[in-house]
């Protein structure tokens, strides 16, 4: 019998060891799989930072000719700068390519795999730390995201570092410095967290110390000069655009004025509306939004499967939250609980919520989910008759992941190809091939992706941009350089080159005009 019983404790150890590689393999490979292909295209938001990372790369400046800024112009009413700055150095070793682009969601998204692993193991159990990276590993929510640039994406990464050193500080509080590192770049990484961040920490805070936690004024003073002085330019940036003070414009480092400051995503009054609370609850129970680059029908942000256990986690950890007050002791519970709470209120007052910009408060969700499954794997093991509940359950979550990953890779991948203008960059590559000297561009396609596939210098484009109207919060162009963005059908012009949806060819069926197909668009030029 101790022989039997060592033998099932060395597999045990060894499943121990290989099984949470082996999930971090599977994900890494899932979000790291045809990275530049698929999603086929770029998002218009997602071309814009890469426009810029690569203006800054190469000219020093942004698209605005503001020198290294802290947040970028871009469209008029402005964009979180950190995607920008972490693609610089993807972008000079492979250039301007969507995979290149792509490369610091993906590896944020890969190193979270592993954070939040030892996070739950530290602040809970192997097992659950185990059923938290498997969840995460296969969830079409952080696997999506990791696979396309879209800058406030990063935020859920660096949120999680920085919870995720908060709570190695309750051990070692040097880490306490690396917690507010992570939280201080988070602030780039997406503009909601410049409420996310100070609200979760002096909530988390507060417990910390009311539970008995004492920290080192060193390290505290410390922590704090290091997140104040990342938030710094932040501040200023604030101040300047209330008009307390000018702009600041120095040759290695910039605070711009934006053309229009978007103060009005946010309203306390929203924390009263019924349609705000309807909108977060459907984002947290029914796993999705209107937007196809953030959720695919059927399968939700962690499968539709999931709802059960996480009412059941989020019940298991507010009556173990209930216990560790009531004995007046540290819980991770409640830590957990207070910091999803202070996003639930950041993300209720949103004044139009989605799956981006709610994405504080999704880690939370998995860690709801992890804590049901756990519970519900340690209520079979002590009751023989359930033992193949388990497997069930695991079996259940393979087969959406696979269903998922079959999907996303083919019928997804066709359907946001044409949202992302799939076919557009080859269209660009030809036009500089045969070097075209004036196109006029079909207004479906968004200038900030003919900025990224042309690789526009900064200097061209400031002096030869035109635009529609005057400057706005979304500013529309008529055109810059050799582009004009615009086509009237009725008129085409001998001298000029098209690039159009395929859906217009027949505009240029005439005598004379010459196509070429790209995927969903085509170039048409006389010669």
């Amino acid at each position: 019998m101790g022989e039997a019983r060592q033998s099932r404790l060395d597999r045990t150890a060894r499943w121990g060891r290989w099984l949470p590689l082996a999930l971090i393999l599977i994900g890494v490979l899932v979000r790291g799989w045809a990275l530049g292909a698929v999603p086929g295209g770029l998002n218009q938001d997602e071309a814009f930072a890469g426009y810029e990372a690569w203006s800054l790369l190469t000219s020093g400046v942004d698209s605005w000719g503001y020198p290294y800024p802290c947040y970028l112009v871009a469209w008029g009413s402005g964009m979180n700068a950190l995607e920008s700055y972490l693609a610089m150095p993807f972008l000079a070793l492979l250039g301007c390519t969507a995979t290149a682009l792509r490369m610091p969601q993906f590896l944020c998204a890969c190193l979270s795999l592993p954070v939040c692993y030892d996070l739950l193991r530290r602040m809970a159990s192997r097992r659950l730390a185990l059923v938290g990276l498997g969840l995460l590993a296969i969830s079409p929510w952080h696997i999506m995201l990791s696979r396309w640039g879209l800058e406030s994406n990063l935020a859920p990464a660096f949120l999680l570092f920085g919870f995720y050193f908060l709570v190695r500080g309750l051990e070692n509080q040097r880490f306490l410095l690396l917690s507010a590192a992570a939280y201080g770049i988070s602030l780039y990484a997406y503009a909601i967290n410049w409420v996310v961040v100070p609200l979760t920490l002096c909530v988390c805070g507060a417990y910390l110390l009311l539970s008995g936690r004492r920290f080192s004024w060193r390290c505290l003073l410390g922590a704090g000069v290091i997140l104040f002085l990342l938030a710094l330019p932040l501040m200023l940036f604030v101040l300047v655009n209330l008009n307390v003070m000018e702009e600041i414009v120095t040759p290695w480092f910039s605070i711009p004025r934006m053309v229009a400051m978007r103060g009005s995503e946010l309203s306390l009054s929203n924390l009263f509306s019924a349609q705000s609370w309807r909108g977060v609850g459907t984002l947290v129970f029914l796993q999705r939004d209107s937007l196809l680059w953030n959720a695919m029908d059927g399968f939700g942000m962690f499968y539709l499967i999931s709802l059960p256990f996480q009412l059941l986690g989020a019940a298991r950890l507010l009556m173990d939250a209930v216990r560790s007050i009531r004995e007046r002791r540290y819980g991770w519970q409640c830590l957990v609980l207070l910091a999803a709470g202070c996003s639930v209120l950041v993300c209720l007052a949103l004044v139009e919520g989605n799956i981006n910009r709610t994405n504080s408060l999704h880690l939370y969700t998995l860690i709801f989910i992890a804590a049901g499954v756990d519970w519900l794997v340690g209520l079979c093991r002590r009751g023989q008759r359930l033992k193949w509940l388990p497997p069930l359950v695991a079996a259940a979550y393979a087969c959406c992941f696979l269903l998922f990953t079959g999907v996303y890779f083919t019928g997804y991948n066709h359907q946001i190809s044409e949202v992302f203008r799939s076919g557009v960059g080859e269209a660009v590559a030809f036009i500089q091939e045969r070097d075209f000297s004036q196109v006029a561009v079909d207004r479906s396609i968004y200038y900030p992706q003919i900025l990224f596939y042309d690789q526009t210098p900064h200097q061209v484009y400031a002096d030869t941009v035109e635009y529609v109207g005057e400057p706005s919060a979304f500013t529309d162009l008529a055109g810059f350089g050799r582009y004009r963005f615009g086509v009237d059908y009725t008129a085409l012009e001998e001298d000029t080159t098209y690039l159009v949806p395929v859906e217009q060819g027949a505009a240029f069926a005439g005598d004379g005009w010459q196509t070429r197909q790209f995927e969903g668009y085509l170039v048409a030029w006389r010669e």
